[in-house]
């Protein structure tokens, strides 16, 4: 296996027999409340607003980040409503194709990858971590566009929550609890409520409205410029989300709880993200472990002549083997992930 399909693999967030991910120390990250269900996790944290909630999941990132305010500099950010420009769109994933050497079908495909794990990745950690929700509309979005066309972090301009009517934030505010429109909460670390939840079920439907809303425009305008159907595009989204979700574990602690939140979560996004992944659990060094099939392919062996270690093309015992590879040589804490 080539250094060039560890590029590709690291870029596109996908599990692979070696490092896929730049250099991290697991035993040193957070646990946060490991020790307690997830939906207790919040009341024990006291958490505030949007900056104190990225700061609790900051660790299931992985190697993205995601920041509290405007953009700190205009270098390499863009704000995602300006990629639905048909211009901007096309020069974002000539940059792909350019640095990859690769086909339109490639672009889209990393592309679309790219983009979709950096807007669902922070939204789904908050949900599952904080009971919590951002606000995805494209114009309150900036994303951080790296080198050779990835995008490695995410400004939200304004902290815009929908939030449980249980959440801490509120204890103070009860009033505020049948509010229909937004309400800030202010303070140093502030909140505007966007939506107050009556249960998770509720929470969880707003999450899936988000992530669908802000990423449809993007997938058909991508439609338009590849020979890939909404299947292939929305199962890139579909891998991004579950991805996310395994991540989770990283401060939850919990080895289940990011499959059971990403069953319920398709189940609700169905049939718009089609192509769904699937899961692979084994136990390894006495431990519960996840790994992911996606549910279409990324089209990376096109460039590597190898497929990656989450492709539907890879057998079941082969992906298995990479994935207990992969868990030993990140170290204490390593997911299958």
């Amino acid at each position: 296996m080539g250094d060039a399909e560890l590029t590709v693999e690291l870029k596109l967030g996908l599990p692979n027999t070696m490092s896929h991910a730049p250099p991290r120390h697991p035993q040193h990250l957070p646990t946060g409340t490991s020790d307690l269900p997830v939906d207790l996790a919040v009341r024990a944290t006291s958490l505030t607003g949007l900056e104190t909630t990225l700061r609790t999941v900051r660790a299931a990132l992985d190697h993205r980040r995601a920041i509290a305010g405007p953009p700190p500099s205009p270098n390499g950010w863009i704000r995602a409503d300006q990629l639905l420009d048909p211009a901007t769109l096309d020069e974002a994933l000539a940059v792909v194709r350019d640095h990859n050497q690769a086909t339109a079908e490639v672009a889209v495909s990393y592309f679309t990858a790219w983009y979709a794990a950096t807007i669902v990745g922070p939204a789904i950690a908050m949900f599952v971590l904080a009971r919590r929700v951002p606000d995805l509309a494209p114009a309150g979005i900036s994303v951080h566009c790296h080198e050779g066309g990835w995008f490695d972090s995410t400004a939200f301009h304004r902290p815009r929550l929908a939030l449980l009517r249980s959440d801490p934030a509120l204890a103070d505010h009860l009033d505020l609890l049948d509010a229909k429109v937004s309400v800030d909460l202010g303070g140093t670390d502030p909140i505007e409520v966007t939506m107050v939840a009556a249960d998770v079920d509720a929470l969880r439907a707003q999450l899936v409205g988000q992530i669908i809303g802000h990423l449809e425009p993007m997938i058909n305008s991508l439609r338009s410029r590849a020979r890939l159907g909404h299947a292939a595009l929305w199962g890139a989204v579909a891998s991004q989300c579950g991805r996310a979700f395994l991540l989770t574990e990283r401060v939850s602690g919990d080895p289940h709880i990011g499959r059971l939140e990403a069953d319920a979560f398709f189940a609700d996004a169905a049939p718009t993200l089609r192509a769904r992944p699937t899961w692979q659990q084994f136990v390894h060094h006495g431990r519960t472990y996840t790994g992911m099939r996606r549910g279409s392919c990324c089209l990376a062996h096109r460039l590597t002549e190898e497929f990656c270690t989450a492709c539907p093309f890879v057998a079941t015992d082969e992906r298995e083997h990479r994935l207990r590879e992969w868990i030993d040589a990140q170290g204490p804490g390593g997911l299958a992930v």
